[in-house]
């Protein structure tokens, strides 16, 4: 089974803090989903992190074609201009290049990681992958994914790309898209269309108004409650990486019945081999001592 655990955004995880979480079958299937104090979250052999997108920054840079040990090196400072933050309190991960060239980097503040990650160790929960919460809104081609909640936004661009937002009442085009969207022409990376995903079943804004002002095609999507359930789009930065990256750990339950089978038939052969030269020698030394 595998247990996805939904991060929250506040700055510490509290005493008593509750989670969102979704425990999936060995074929994905979603079996129980509920928000609940990490000591009532039931245990699973596998475990993911969502992260909130308001705790991951983006950042498309050009990067020297260096190994990835020393690309890790060079992240916190290759983003520290950009976001006038000291590089040790960065925790930098680089995803994929996109066309024209630039590598996509997710940034993250690293204290916050690590005391998410350590609130869930107490509770025996380590996750071997975490993804941010745009992830899971897949980009197929030019298309952005736009998820719209009572109060605040996510729009996720074709490089998986994410930014959150506050949000009014109102239905007028919203501010934060127009931006983005006059940022991607200059790049000459205008969307194809935007398909728009209701939260909590938030009525959606009149799509054909939105469509003509901005001049380009709006999409009603499913519900960001069934994306939430889905696999993380192929392109996903995994952010465990680096310090962060899982430790291995020689767990024999997880290790195929067959090879713990071969490993004891060789090493009953090899003791058998022992006992036989062995015997051997011994019958050679009465040998030698009987002339």
């Amino acid at each position: 089974m595998k247990l996805r655990i939904f991060l929250p955004a506040t700055e510490r995880p509290e005493a008593g803090a509750r989670f969102a979480w979704m425990l999936f079958d060995a074929h994905h299937a979603l079996l129980r989903q509920d928000v609940s104090t990490l000591a009532e979250i039931p245990p699973a052999e596998e475990v993911e992190a969502i992260v909130p997108a308001s705790r991951v920054l983006f950042a498309r840079l050009k990067l020297p074609r260096v190994n990835p040990a020393t690309i890790r090196e060079l992240l916190p400072f290759a983003v520290e201009d950009r976001l006038l933050a000291d590089p040790s309190h960065i925790h930098a991960v680089a995803g994929r290049v996109n066309a024209r060239g630039e590598t996509v980097v997710a940034v993250l503040d690293r204290e916050w990681l690590k005391a998410m990650l350590e609130a869930l160790a107490r509770y025996a929960m380590r996750p071997r992958k975490a993804w941010s919460e745009g992830a899971l809104l897949a980009s197929d081609g030019g298309e952005w994914n736009l998820v719209l909640a009572k109060h605040r936004g996510m729009l996720v661009d074709q490089d998986g790309v994410g930014v959150t937002f506050d949000r009014s009442a109102s239905s007028a085009f919203l501010l934060a898209l127009r931006i983005a969207l006059d940022e991607a022409s200059a790049r000459g990376e205008r969307p194809s269309a935007i398909r728009v995903h209701p939260e909590r079943a938030e009525p959606l804004p009149d799509l054909a108004t939105w469509a003509a002002e901005a001049s380009m095609e709006f999409r009603s999507g499913a519900p960001w409650e069934k994306l939430a359930a889905g696999e993380p789009s192929a392109q996903a930065i995994n952010l465990l990486q680096g310090d962060f990256a899982p430790r291995p750990t020689a767990r024999l339950g997880h290790i195929p019945a067959g090879a713990i089978a071969l490993a004891l038939l060789i090493v009953g052969l090899e003791l058998g081999f022992v006992a036989l030269d062995y015997g051997r020698l011994a019958r050679e030394r009465s040998a030698l001592e009987a002339r």
